[in-house]
């Protein structure tokens, strides 16, 4: 078996579908693309493989060259630059940031993920496949980052591109920051970052983080998709015993 991280192709836009619903967004169907669908999953397919090859590794290029490549993106679809932030603690770390204007009828919404990935040899992996090359077969993606998870960032990026295009405006502001160094090597978090230097950029009523569950798949059709209340968290409790005589 190869090493490389697996996600069925019908499930990313499933998980993004079914937040979206939950909230009121508009996302693209989960079902058979047709029309104007089709070429945003052929668009979000494109973002997928371009974020896969860039190697956002501690050891490769960080999470910059990524952040770069959405901005890229965003710019085209018509965010103007002042919606569109980079930035981030060290200059191969840095983070984009994109503002989806609503209505102002409630406080934003932030939609969270990260661009850096973990270490990937060659040599560990099938001696067909390369960690930092987009593969498709049998239905499935192969490549670093497949699962954890530049798949849901380009299904995510892909949403804000199209809502972007179609000229919807939902009632609140939504907010996509696409982070750097999740995987912590250091002092160097995006997210971290962010909360000190810029709050103001992702201040939100609540966030949602599609890095947070898991998912399973019975005869190639999803059927369980799992929600975690929270991640990396730490809890520090006092024992005290009663001396005893």
């Amino acid at each position: 078996m190869a090493q490389a991280s697996r996600r069925c192709r019908a499930l990313g836009p499933l998980l993004f579908a079914v937040s979206c619903v939950t909230l009121g967004i508009p996302a693209f169907s989960a079902q058979g693309p047709s029309g104007a669908g089709r070429d945003y999953r052929s668009l979000a397919r494109d973002i997928f493989k371009e974020l896969i090859e860039i190697k956002s590794t501690e050891s490769g290029v960080g999470s910059t060259p990524a952040a770069e490549a959405a901005a890229r993106r965003l710019r085209t679809a018509g965010f103007p630059e002042r919606d569109i932030q980079i930035g981030g603690p060290a200059p191969q770390k840095k983070n984009v940031v994109v503002r989806l204007r609503g209505a102002g009828k409630a406080r934003p919404l932030l939609i969270i993920g990260h661009l850096d990935v973990v270490e990937a040899r060659k040599e560990d992996w099938s001696p067909d496949l390369d960690p930092f090359t987009f593969v498709e077969r049998d239905g499935y993606f192969y490549g670093r980052g497949t699962q954890d998870m530049k798949g849901a960032a380009a299904i995510a990026l892909t949403n804000f591109i199209r809502w972007k295009k179609e000229g919807w405006v939902p009632a609140r502001d939504l907010i996509l920051a696409l982070t750097a160094d999740e995987e912590l090597y250091g002092d160097e978090n995006g997210v971290a970052w962010l909360m000190k230097n810029h709050r103001d950029l992702i201040d939100a009523d609540y966030s949602l983080n599609s890095d947070g569950g898991d998912f399973q798949t019975r005869g190639g059709k999803p059927f369980s998709i799992a929600v975690a209340a929270g991640e990396k968290k730490e809890m520090i409790l006092q024992l005290e015993t009663p001396s005893t005589n």
